[in-house]
């Protein structure tokens, strides 16, 4: 299973550096989107191998994944058509979901430590 978990690591971690080097000399989107696509499967590693953690980190990291999965697509209509990228938005998602989103599963997580650890 460890194996499994570190081939897993291996291979985000080469899709990542594929993509920074897709996106050498693209728009700030593109980069933004490549550095989101290697980010998040590192933070969940780090949050798989750091047990126990907070529930107020970790709501956040796991509901982080919805956007990960959405950057892979978006990363390549950026790349190959660059009209296509928007000012207000983080790898596809506007910035105001970010936020929103972002404070609400802090929010989610604080209110389930509270609730659900003894």
């Amino acid at each position: 299973m460890r194996f499994i978990l570190i081939l897993i690591a291996t291979l985000w971690g080469l899709g990542a550096l594929l993509a920074f080097a897709l996106t050498a000399r693209k728009s700030a989107e593109a980069k933004a989107t490549a550095a989101y696509f290697g980010f998040w499967p590192a933070a969940a590693f780090l949050l798989y191998v750091s047990q126990p953690t907070p529930l107020w980190i970790a709501v956040p990291v796991v509901f982080g994944f919805i956007p990960w999965f959405l950057s892979g697509p978006h990363l390549w209509m950026v790349l190959y058509y660059p009209h296509s990228a928007r000012p207000d938005e983080i790898a596809g998602i506007p910035k105001a979901y970010w936020a929103w989103g972002g404070l609400a599963s802090v929010l989610l997580g604080a209110l389930a430590e509270v609730l659900l650890r003894p």
